[in-house]
């Protein structure tokens, strides 16, 4: 990965990145045919050369550690991935994997070949917990300040309720002078309301003045799979990037195995896929509702709940997609 590792560790969020291509490594690691399987990052290189690197973020192949290279597309881009994808190909990997099937069809059409591997679920982590009390809260979210204008559709509305929101989530920056001077200029040229509900859209997010002061800071990561068994309604909520190539992220599969409960935005793919297993929702004054539903009905949070645990065990493992890519692996190093 491009980043450093220790996300466990330090003061800010745990690096998704991080923790997914971890899983990935250790289930590679129980199949047949697999020396080694290892998360390598600036500053821990690989001490001899390698049979084959993945890369897990925008990051050129270093043709002086591997033999072959294959590009794990699986981040979310606020620029878009197609065009990451094309500023990358330029590299000439030996591979390409994506989580989005729409993105493949896309790289496909355009000459080159590679597989869907969406994500899967570390389930020797990620199961039903025992309910903790001071875990038990109506509605959470674990999560930091990425999501922009999503955040105040689809998470804010959770604010009204005991929430139990973890995560950095940095207080809004005070406007610096060329701002100031900026609205004083536009005011004088364009007009004052018009200058107002630019600026509003641009910079002012209503959840930067709340979540700040309601967050519960850092959750240790070992008790992420019991807040997701214990709160009664748990949130997702997509970045534009993965709702745009068609996307069901990481965070649904996990709730799931943990038989979480879940309220998530949509995405075409997972209304199909996840139809009984979440409850989907339009987010604002949908999302309110929904919560007040749901919090009075256990016994339909239950069905639901279950239909997802099973969905996953079918269907979503890391085991299930460490199988998928080692297969892939093996038509490139052969």
């Amino acid at each position: 990965m491009a980043w450093l590792k220790g996300s466990l560790d330090s003061k800010k969020n745990v690096l998704g990145d991080e923790l997914y291509a971890q899983s990935l490594c250790k289930a590679l690691n129980n199949l047949p045919g697999v020396e080694i399987a290892e998360l390598y990052a600036p500053g821990y290189e690989p001490r001899e050369n390698l049979d084959i690197m993945i890369y897990v973020n925008r990051t050129p192949p270093k043709k002086e550690i591997a033999k072959k290279h294959v590009l794990y597309l699986q981040n979310a881009y606020s620029e878009g991935s197609y065009e990451v994808l094309k500023d990358l190909r330029q590299y000439g990997y030996d591979g390409y994997a994506f989580i989005s099937n729409s993105l493949l069809k896309l790289h496909e059409n355009d000459g080159f070949s590679g597989i869907f591997l969406p994500f899967g679920v570390d389930t020797s982590v990620f199961y039903p917990r025992e309910v903790k009390r001071e875990y038990s809260f109506e509605v959470a979210y674990i999560g930091n300040d990425i999501k922009l204008d999503r955040t105040d559709k689809y998470l804010l509305p959770g604010a009204k309720f005991n929430f139990g929101l973890f995560g950095r989530w940095p207080e809004e920056k005070k406007e610096n002078c060329l701002i100031f001077f900026l609205k004083s200029l536009f005011k004088v040229l364009i007009g004052r309301e018009k200058i107002k509900k630019y600026f509003t859209k641009k910079y002012k997010k209503e959840y930067k003045k709340v979540f700040p002061k309601i967050s519960r800071g850092k959750i240790k990561q070992e008790d992420a799979p019991v807040l997701y068994s214990s709160a009664k309604i748990n949130l997702n909520c997509t970045a534009q990037d993965c709702v745009d190539w068609n996307v069901i992220t990481l965070r649904n599969f996990e709730v799931l195995a943990c038989k979480g409960f879940l309220i998530s935005d949509k995405t075409p793919i997972a209304e199909i896929a996840l139809r009984d297993c979440i409850v989907f929702t339009d987010g604002g004054r949908d999302l309110e509702k929904k919560i007040k539903f749901y919090l009075q009905n256990e016994e339909a949070r239950k069905r639901i709940s279950e239909n997802g645990y099973n969905y996953v065990i079918k269907n979503a493992t890391i085991d299930a997609r460490a199988r998928e890519l080692l297969e892939y692996i093996k038509t490139i190093i052969k």
